[in-house]
């Protein structure tokens, strides 16, 4: 069946379309890494996780295309680490799911917040000076004021978002490595059905030019 869609809709597998994926996918992962500084608080866990899963992909889709024309076994094995890799925030927030909720069963949780970014989402002036009074304390500059908030999903949008910022990075962390577990056991378990290649088809290992049965 694969060699068939090969065969039949090779437009879809043509050299020329891999560069333009490579060529939109280094400018978005170095918008990405940028936002990284940001997303989620900014965390160092959250920063170095995104930066690691970023080189990860561009390493990955650079072999992949180097190997195109040189070994067509590297080639495929390179780009299906890039795309797992590239999958892996899918995961991540899967993750990010079911981490939120057993943090808050379990309790003890806060993750570190600005009062400017606190009062963005709890407005509620009593509320705010009750629960966080160094934010509005006379003369306090919300920017330069740090607090932390307690991670759960029980009590309110900033409570549940202070859950999510902190299982952010640990679910980015597992999400990957259980990423790159998973394409290596594929890879080593479907070796034996590695391809290589003739001109611009794949042909299965024991391939030979004097078969028909492909033709």
């Amino acid at each position: 069946m694969v060699t068939k869609i090969y065969l039949e809709k090779l437009c879809f597998h043509l050299p020329s379309l891999g560069y333009g994926v490579l060529f939109c996918l280094v400018p978005g992962n170095i918008v990405g890494a940028i936002s990284a500084r940001r997303s989620f608080g900014g965390e160092l866990n959250v920063q170095s996780a995104y930066y690691i899963l970023a080189i990860m992909i561009l390493y990955s889709g650079l072999l992949g295309i180097y190997n195109v024309k040189k070994d067509t076994r590297r080639h495929r094995k390179w780009m299906l680490r890039m795309v797992v890799y590239f999958a892996a925030v899918i995961t991540a927030r899967l993750i990010m799911l079911a981490a939120r909720q057993i943090i808050t069963v379990v309790g003890g949780y806060y993750s570190i917040w600005r009062c400017d970014e606190v009062m963005n989402l709890l407005s509620d002036p009593i509320a705010l000076q009750n629960a966080f009074p160094k934010c509005v304390a006379p003369g306090a500059n919300p920017t330069s004021i740090w607090v932390a908030v307690h991670a759960s999903t029980r009590d309110g949008p900033l409570y549940t978002a202070s859950s999510v910022r902190a299982v952010q990075g640990m679910t980015l962390w597992i999400a990957t490595l259980m990423h790159m577990a998973g394409v290596e056991c594929y890879i080593i378990l479907t070796e034996s059905a590695n391809q290589t290649r003739l001109g611009y088809v794949l042909e299965p290992l024991d391939f030979t030019e004097d078969s028909t049965m492909y033709h």
